[in-house]
């Protein structure tokens, strides 16, 4: 009986897609937002979703992406992680395309639930699409993470902190605990997100 066991097992193995990395992996340094190496050498893309580029070709880095490479390694450095496949494994720049959990966490959907990426779920990796949408759409409403971007002015000026990158509205608690030599004046909150402002996560400019 045991050896029937065996050889079904075996068989199945042909066929079936490796969905799942048989063993947990250490996260030895993050790249972005949506990219990590590991401690055996692979590189890993997030599957499902696109976190904003550290560097552009433009030069630079786009809104949101410090800090969501910065949530990132809170989320995964030095930390065990289990990969969870869909159809392509690889992508053509021979990065493993994966799921990322540690622990119980849904490492892609907590990024995008909390706008440190958006959901990019295209054919045939479509294991998680509804989740990561439905997470965007929240996301989106909830004014979330690199979501602020498109935010409509609501102030006839911002103030930004030169050293710490924040923009502020006028009426901020904070402003008036910024030096002189720091305060920047915008007109309004697409200049100042342009070059790298951050809104403040208190006064929510």
């Amino acid at each position: 009986m045991k050896n029937i066991v065996f050889f079904i097992m075996l068989a199945l193995s042909f066929f079936l897609p490796d969905i799942v990395h048989g063993k947990d992996y250490v996260v030895r340094k993050v790249i972005n937002g949506d990219t990590v190496q590991l401690d055996t050498g692979e590189t890993v893309k997030y599957l499902g979703i696109e976190a904003p580029k550290l560097n552009t070709k433009e030069g630079g880095a786009e809104f949101y992406a410090r800090e969501a490479a910065r949530y990132n390694k809170k989320l995964v450095f030095m930390k065990k992680v289990r990969l969870e496949f869909d159809h392509d494994k690889k992508d053509p720049q021979g990065r493993l395309l994966a799921y990322v959990f540690v622990k119980n966490l849904f490492v892609n959907a907590e990024l995008v639930k909390l706008g440190y990426a958006k959901a990019s779920v295209k054919q045939p990796n479509i294991k998680y699409r509804e989740t990561l949408t439905s997470l965007e759409e929240k996301a989106i409403k909830g004014d979330k993470g690199l979501w602020q971007e498109t935010k409509k002015d609501t102030e006839s000026y911002y103030v930004g902190n030169k050293r710490t990158y924040t923009l502020h509205r006028p009426s901020c608690k904070y402003v008036d605990k910024i030096p002189a030599k720091d305060k920047i004046i915008f007109r309004n909150r697409a200049d100042a997100l342009k070059i790298g402002y951050t809104p403040d996560k208190y006064c929510k400019p």
